[in-house]
């Protein structure tokens, strides 16, 4: 009889303590019909599973800590978005789980020992993540029409500017400062005085903080002074993505002018000009690379001459020459594409469908998460209806109140036409297939790919891989395999 633990977890916002009685329940049942002894249980109470909340997991931190102690063999878990909804996290932690000798089981979407059992472990990653995208882009639909209209969308508006009745209004001594710092800016002067400045006056940002070099640089990208209005729906990866909104609704000249044009570009070029070029790359095959004599390859980017090569170079500093990262790059997006093809597109489709005879659980679990969030919002509606109703309030908390239940009455509409996901089918996993095969991306070279070695050949003209693919299981010796 092997030993196994128990993780589980909630989400404040979408389950109750009762889930968690509930997925360990799950997994004793599990773990009975298959003689394993329970030896700890690990439960996390109202953090979200999205990755930038994992550190804030105390106790799944503390499973990741055990799991090198010998203590247990195996982790039950009632389905895979209790560990994360994260792709990244997941393959991250299977790796870990392989090194420690320690196997991860979702009791709910156990696919045993099939061929079939590994591309669906990663499809039911990789679903996970875009399941809790997807919901979280349609409750938003119901703010698009404020933002058709220029009105706040909700947060802090940004320093220099007031909302009044949805509609952003100057604010005279905020704005004065706002321009000091442009004028700043563009005359190359330090902001070590205004700092003082403004800090002697008492002036404060939106959240009641001083103001130091990170929210003025915040403030001389903000392109929102110079009267646009953006809004995207969603939040961008990139941090200048998200100040420039690249994908939003934008509407010149609708909000109130505090920079003019002019200025704001001159002060653009400026910040551009002595921007540092040094940040951390994104390398499409970080962490599949390997080195001949069997170790891991690093990436690093060389300066010279003001241009960036990207490498690839040995862990273990075996002697290897430094391999180019397009040609990694090239070779996992050629290899995507060969391995993507019809015939094998047909065998993952197959294992999809034995996927699809648990979509009925999986509707209800949407349709009950979407129904607590409409009830939670319906309780705030009515909490500021009672307030409303408590007695006479100045004129200005009444234009308030009713300012945020017209909000959360959109919200509720929202959510009230929000579909069930439509992720679940055969037609769309194909096409999604389909789509990588035209454009494969980082996430789905990690998804797809297992590991690739360096084969070098003093005869070819370039690097040689061979490259092993998480989808072998299921594809066979004729289906995928390697490749060289």
């Amino acid at each position: 009889m092997g030993n196994a633990v128990i993780y589980a977890r909630y989400s404040s916002d979408k389950q109750t303590e009762d889930s968690i009685e509930a997925q360990v329940r799950a997994c004793r049942e599990y773990a009975g019909a298959h003689g394993l002894n329970i030896v700890e249980i690990y439960a996390d109470e109202a953090i979200s599973g999205k990755g930038s909340k994992t550190a804030q997991r105390r106790q799944y931190q503390r499973l990741l800590r055990d799991c090198g102690k010998g203590l247990f063999d195996t982790i039950l878990i009632h389905k895979y978005d209790r560990i994360a909804r994260n792709l990244g996290e997941h393959v991250n932690l299977e790796a870990r789980l392989k090194e420690k000798g320690v196997r991860l089981i979702a009791t709910a979407q156990d696919f045993g020992n099939t061929n079939e059992a590994k591309i669906m472990r990663a499809l039911m990653w990789s679903l996970s993540e875009y399941y809790i995208d997807n919901l979280a882009a349609e409750t938003k639909k119901g703010l698009r029409e404020t933002a058709l209209k220029a009105e706040h969308t909700g947060g802090v508006p940004p320093f220099g500017y007031d909302v009044v009745n949805k509609k952003y209004v100057i604010n005279p001594l905020e704005a004065g400062y706002v321009r000091k710092i442009f004028d700043a800016a563009q005359a190359k002067r330090g902001f070590k005085q205004l700092i003082k400045e403004m800090e002697a006056a008492g002036i404060t940002g939106k959240r009641g903080k001083p103001l130091k070099y990170p929210q003025i640089y915040e403030i001389l990208r903000n392109e929102k002074y110079t009267g646009l209005y953006l809004y995207s729906p969603t939040e961008a990866k990139n941090r200048a993505d998200r100040r420039t909104k690249p994908d939003s609704i934008k509407i010149e000249n609708a909000l109130p002018v505090i920079i003019d044009k002019a200025q704001f570009m001159e002060v653009q070029k400026i910040m551009n000009e002595r921007k540092q070029s040094g940040r951390k790359a994104n390398y499409m095959c970080s962490g599949l690379v390997y080195c001949r004599c069997g170790a891991k390859m690093h990436g690093f980017t060389s300066k010279r001459k003001g241009h960036e090569y990207p490498y690839f170079v040995c862990s273990k500093k075996c002697g290897a020459p430094v391999l180019h990262m397009e040609e990694a790059d090239e070779a996992a997006i050629q290899y995507l594409r060969e391995l993507l093809c019809d015939d094998n597109q047909r065998l993952i489709a197959d294992a999809l469908r034995q996927y699809q005879a648990g979509e009925g659980s999986r509707m209800e679990e949407f349709k009950g998460a979407l129904q607590k969030r409409i009830e939670e919002k319906r309780r705030q509606y009515d909490a500021l209806m009672k307030n409303l109703a408590s007695g006479a309030l100045p004129d200005e908390i009444v234009a308030d109140i009713g300012r945020q239940m017209k909000e959360i009455k959109a919200e509720i509409a929202a959510l009230e036409h929000t579909e069930p996901p439509k992720d679940f089918t055969v037609d769309t996993i194909r096409s999604w297939l389909e789509a990588i095969k035209a454009a494969p991306d980082a996430d789905a070279v990690h998804l797809l790919i297992e590991r690739m070695d360096v084969k070098p050949d003093p005869e070819k003209e370039k690097t040689a891989f061979n490259i092993q693919s998480t989808l072998k299981t299921v594809l066979g010796k004729n289906g995928c395999g390697g490749r060289t």
